[in-house]
């Protein structure tokens, strides 16, 4: 699976970075720090994201400039994404 960026009604916005057994692990965008996060496609239905064709690198690249920081895990998968150097599964 590649990298996939989700917006929903809200226009928040998220990117799934990995799959983890039946979970999504995702980065949203929001006004704290960013974390990477295990959602299932239930709930990532539940809060209303849909895909959208906005590029994984250039959302990558504006993730890691998030003012209030970014978690080292988060980071490692940020920079693999903006850098266009992930595998189908994006293995870190």
């Amino acid at each position: 699976m590649q990298p996939t960026v989700l917006t929903n009604q809200h226009r928040n916005t998220a990117i799934i970075v990995a799959i983890s057994g039946k979970k999504y692990l995702v980065i949203k965008l929001g006004k704290g720090k960013l974390t990477v996060q295990s959602l299932t496609q239930q709930q990532i239905n539940n809060q209303g994201y849909m895909i959208s064709e906005y590029p994984p690198a250039l959302a990558a690249t504006s993730y890691l400039q998030h003012g209030a920081g970014v978690s080292d895990k988060a980071r490692q998968y940020l920079e693999k994404i903006a850098e266009g150097k992930y595998s189908g599964s994006l293995v870190l």
